[in-house]
């Protein structure tokens, strides 16, 4: 009897350690400019179904810049205190969360970026918000955040820091030399040329027929998305 009670509690001290010691992981997921967030649920769901641990998170688009927005999901990453971390971002979500690269170093305590699914981002600017930053009274009407999306390279998208951990980008392509915007030069999503959603250091890229709002309903999209979280790799091509 004696014997039997040593090695249950035994076994029930491994199990214990086993998942105490069990490293917890949480995907976040980054709507675009005038999002609401409710269009990533079906990628959300798709990937909690996969036994992720996932949350959307919303911000005010429309009234705060990128900067500041980042700073307010590093505190929150920060407080919940996962061991790592992944993101799904949606068109300026992705500058969103490169942002945050900004305000780390040695010195502050982060989880460990694992993997960063880019849908639609403007990583090197968009020339619609090139054109309309021109005008001062539109700030008013669409807020700050429109600065950050320029092609500058002092003040627009590509400030922000490119992202250390693996990253995928999927970008909304016709497949043609005319995009689904005739007026912006090359293939495109509508919004953003498929070659200023490229950062040149990501570890895969798929193109997919779709403009830029419906990109995060599209199937494949939802499928790739789950694809390079768990593998680090898109599906066939």
């Amino acid at each position: 009897m004696i014997m039997k009670n040593k090695v249950f509690i035994v076994f029930f001290a491994f199990v214990l350690f086993s998942l105490s010691s069990k490293a917890s992981h949480k995907v976040y997921l980054v709507h675009g400019y005038a999002g609401l967030g409710i269009e990533l649920e079906k990628i959300n769901r798709t990937i909690q179904n996969a036994g992720f641990i996932s949350e959307i998170y919303y911000y005010p688009s429309l009234t705060e810049d990128v900067d500041r927005v980042g700073k307010e999901l590093l505190s929150k990453i920060q407080h919940e205190n996962y061991d790592s971390v992944s993101f799904v971002t949606h068109s300026l979500g992705a500058l969103v969360v490169r942002s945050i690269y900004q305000h780390l170093d040695s010195t502050v305590r982060f989880p460990f970026i694992h993997r960063f699914v880019m849908i639609a981002p403007p990583n090197n600017g968009s020339p619609i918000a090139d054109f309309w930053a021109q005008f001062g009274f539109v700030k008013y009407l669409v807020g700050p955040i429109v600065d950050n999306l320029t092609t500058n390279p002092i003040t627009g998208s590509q400030k922000y820091p490119k992202p250390k951990c693996e990253v995928g980008i999927i970008a909304g392509s016709t497949g043609r030399r005319v995009g689904y915007n005739i007026f912006i030069v090359g293939d495109n999503d509508g919004l953003v040329p498929v070659e200023s959603a490229k950062l040149g250091t990501e570890q895969d890229l798929t193109l997919v027929n779709s403009s830029h709002v419906s990109l995060v309903l599209n199937k494949k999209v939802v499928n790739n998305v789950l694809s390079f979280l768990e593998y680090g790799k898109f599906l066939n091509k």
